[in-house]
């Protein structure tokens, strides 16, 4: 596989803005990631303090200032280990890629960065998906006190969203084609285990954006606004890709080995004995239970490219989601005392 002049000039760039924020912050990921929620939480609850409510008004407030400030946490916390991840799991794929070392390195170091026109672009439509959202939202209905900080939160949700996830999809399609040219081993499966994780790491990232979603029917009566839920329905597409991209290639490159070593040993065994097995030599017998132990082997090897920490990993994110209904709840219950 022969790197081209873009994957150059994506490895010569900038890394992506949220990583030189977190880089130049000196913060661990888990504080960046709260010291952006909590900034946030504080410009969108100010109208309820500074404007005179009654107490539903005040707990659309409290509800979208949770929503917006947990979201953007989420994103800015866990977006380094997402994208440095993939960067690791691409160089730990090198017994199975038939490129060197230097050209490896240069892919890798293209999934954490993004060049100077991406970044434009992908600004741009987060700042044009998240004005058409408030717009359907309402926001521009709303007193200004409170559309200023709606309209705002909704932007920068989108612009980090977006910013995100489109890199997250470039990343898929890199390890989409990676996958399409390795050289799987069946007897040790965790050589090409990187492209599942590739695959699991982004996809439990979009998950943990997607708890979020939980804080918008707290309270809530009667539906929430259908227009919510867009970017809720946009991610969940989005996963889809950004899962089966990186599994498309390996996997059929698994399932074509597989067949190729099994016709081989098949025509192996043929050659060595007849069908009066009875007549074989016992060196010749001994040679094809080695075989026929090989066949075996080589039949059941995994043909999903998942080590067994990253099942575990699967297992706990199922649980994930009840957990945040459960923190939801007792987040309402808080509310409550409050209006």
């Amino acid at each position: 596989m022969e790197i081209d002049d873009e994957s150059l000039r994506l490895a010569a760039s900038a890394e992506l803005p949220i990583l030189r924020l977190l880089r130049r912050s000196r913060l661990p990921t888990w504080a960046f990631g709260a010291a952006w929620g909590l900034l946030l939480f504080g410009i969108m609850v100010l109208p309820y303090f500074a404007l005179d409510m009654d107490p539903s008004q005040q707990r659309g407030v409290l509800v979208s200032a949770l929503f917006f400030s947990v979201s953007i946490a989420i994103i800015t916390g866990a977006a380094a280990p997402v994208f440095y991840g993939a960067a690791n799991d691409l160089r730990e794929l090198g017994p199975v890629l038939s490129i060197d070392g230097e050209a490896r390195e240069c892919l890798a170091r293209g999934l954490v960065r993004a060049t100077p026109g991406q970044v434009r672009l992908t600004l741009l439509m987060g700042v044009i998906l998240g004005i058409a959202h408030s717009y359907l939202l309402g926001h521009h209905l709303l007193p200004i006190a409170i559309m200023l900080p709606q309209i705002g939160g909704t932007m920068m949700l989108w612009i980090f969203m977006h910013m995100t996830v489109v890199k997250l999809i470039i990343n898929a399609l890199v390890f989409s084609r990676l996958g399409a040219v390795a050289e799987p081993d069946l007897l040790r499966p965790s050589r090409h285990a990187g492209f599942g994780t590739a695959a699991l790491r982004p996809a439990l990232f979009i998950i943990g954006t997607l708890c979020a979603y939980v804080l918008l029917v707290i309270g809530e009566s009667r539906p929430v606004a259908e227009a919510s839920w867009i970017g809720a329905a946009l991610s969940v597409i989005s996963m889809v890709g950004i899962v089966t991209l990186p599994l498309r290639g390996i996997r059929r490159r698994i399932s074509e080995r597989r067949e190729a070593i099994l016709r081989d040993l098949d025509d192996r065994l043929e050659a060595m004995a007849d069908r009066n097995l009875g007549t074989v030599p016992p060196a010749t017998l001994r040679d094809m239970d080695t075989i026929l132990d090989m066949r075996e082997r080589v039949a059941q090897a995994p043909g999903w490219p998942l080590d067994l920490a990253g099942v575990r990993r699967i297992l706990l994110y199922i649980v994930l989601p009840p957990l945040t209904w459960a923190a939801a709840a007792i987040v309402e219950m808080m509310i409550d005392s409050l209006v």
